[in-house]
């Protein structure tokens, strides 16, 4: 629910504002339906999602009666490879893909409700205030020296070969 989400994200020092601002992230890139599936199925599929968009996320995911859990859906259905504020108006035309996006809008906290509206009306304080958002997070226990590597590929560690 929208209360731990936001305990989350209190506990490494980021505001509700910055977990809001953070969450535009998600205007880029892609999810397997396996996280997001348990939204669309069962007896009664998750209400806050707007009908048409629930129905074309079931026909993506599932194959008869059996979801494919490594389909692909974007997480910004109107402008997948755009960085821009069109994830927060997704959110309240209830087509928010993962649960804790559309916590924001449809069973947010005034103030997420609020920042998720103020950022369909002004992208660049969305632009702004992630800059600001995403250098406070990037602080929160860093690694470095030895403690830490950059990735070749963010999926992978780093192997090293013992020449």
């Amino acid at each position: 629910d929208i209360s731990t989400l936001i305990s989350k994200f209190k506990d490494v020092g980021l505001t509700e504002k910055d977990m809001v601002t953070l969450s535009g992230a998600h205007t880029i890139g892609k999810a397997r339906c396996a996280t997001f599936s348990s939204r669309l199925m069962g007896v009664q599929p998750d209400s806050t999602i707007q009908t048409e968009y629930l129905t074309s996320l079931q026909q993506l995911c599932t194959q008869g009666f059996v979801i494919n859990n490594n389909t692909l859906a974007a997480l910004d259905l109107e402008t997948p490879v755009a960085f821009d504020n069109q994830y927060y108006a997704n959110l309240r035309s209830g087509e928010g893909l993962l649960k804790t996006d559309q916590l924001l809008y449809s069973n947010g906290s005034e103030t997420t409700r609020e920042l998720v509206e103020f950022y369909i009306q002004n992208q660049p304080a969305f632009f702004e205030n992630f800059k600001t958002s995403m250098i406070k997070m990037g602080n929160i226990k860093p690694l470095t020296g030895t403690s830490g590597e950059i990735r070749r590929n963010c999926k992978f560690i780093n192997s090293y070969s013992s020449a």
